[in-house]
């Protein structure tokens, strides 16, 4: 009886452990959700120029809007060269205007008086050198006489005729070749002067696209080269989570299709899209600890989850569950 009573006993308590075994298994928190860490889009923002940063604006967790001022560099030398490249650029447009406007009436009325004086002159040194080659034909006067007035009246001539080409040239304006030229130079200075507009406009560190500012690298007075990070921005407002498909789980996940997100500490469940689903197998992550998951090959899927009041941390677990396309 003693050993009846002994084994009975034995085998109720190798009953109950199994069932207490059994029954204190862990059950899948989410079950059919497929394991990702939540990730924003960060952008680390650094000036392309190098300079001493007067200015920094940005406030760590603070939101900002496209356009908004990050921080400024000092662009003193900037400045001065700008104004000196845009002084250059407004004398160029004026030689221009002045190359297209051609003579002014002044200039010709000029030029023509000019040229009736040369006119008269020559007239009278015509009459006078006639007159004095009819007094050497009666030996009234040396042939030197004659060749001093053919030689002054010769001269008289030549400038009458360089004035004549001198009003024809005002009156005709700047040839096309010249036009052309002053227009190059006047292009050339616009465009060193866009130039350093643009150098100064480059010491202005600005956001992209509206956002929150996750970290602030520099302060004012500091130093910075190219690149240099000086702002951390990220869209706090759309997230993403990289989950990993089995091969097998793939069939009717496509792009656009929707997605349910669930995180430790938030009742309900946040709404998603899928993104992107990569067109490379891999193997699943080490951070990664399902039995389900970690011997297969699978697919990464990137899952954008719409969260305008921005409930969700970077770096903690999420839990997505996908619709599949019929």
């Amino acid at each position: 009886m003693i050993n009846n009573s002994v084994a009975r006993t034995a085998t109720l308590l190798a009953a109950a452990c199994a069932t207490i075994a059994g029954g204190c298994e862990p059950k899948p928190k989410h079950p059919g959700a497929f394991q990702g860490i939540v990730e924003f889009d960060e952008r680390v923002l650094g000036f392309e120029t190098t300079g001493r940063v007067i200015k920094v604006p940005a406030v760590r967790g603070a939101e900002v809007k496209a356009g908004e001022l990050l921080a400024t560099l000092d662009d003193t030398l900037e400045q001065t060269m700008r104004e000196s490249r845009e002084a250059e650029a407004l004398a160029a447009r004026a030689d221009l205007s002045l190359v297209r406007a051609g003579s002014r009436p002044e200039q010709i009325r000029s030029m023509e008086a000019e040229l009736r004086a040369a006119q008269a002159n020559e007239a009278l040194l015509q009459k006078n050198a006639e007159r004095e080659r009819a007094l050497l034909d009666k030996g009234a006067v040396a042939q030197a006489s004659v060749d001093d007035l053919e030689s002054r009246f010769a001269a008289a001539t030549a400038e009458r005729q360089s004035l004549e080409q001198r009003l024809r040239e005002l009156l005709n304006g700047a040839r096309k070749e010249q036009i052309a030229s002053a227009e190059a130079r006047a292009a050339a200075a616009d465009h060193s002067a866009r130039v350093e507009a643009e150098r100064v406009n480059r010491h202005d560190l600005t956001a992209l696209a509206p956002g929150r500012i996750l970290e602030v690298h520099v302060e004012p007075g500091e130093i910075v080269a190219v690149g240099t990070p000086v702002v951390t921005v990220a869209d706090t407002s759309h997230p993403y989570a990289d989950v990993f498909v089995p091969q097998g789980y793939l069939e009717g996940v496509r792009v656009g299709a929707g997605a349910a997100v669930a995180v430790d500490g938030i009742p309900d469940t946040i709404p998603g899209k899928v993104e992107d689903v990569s067109r490379r197998t891999e193997f699943t992550p080490r951070y990664l600890f399902s039995e389900r998951e970690r011997p297969n090959l699978v697919v990464r899927v990137r899952v954008r989850i719409d969260d305008p009041k921005e409930k969700l941390h970077a770096g903690i677990p999420a839990f997505v569950t996908l619709d599949k396309a019929p």
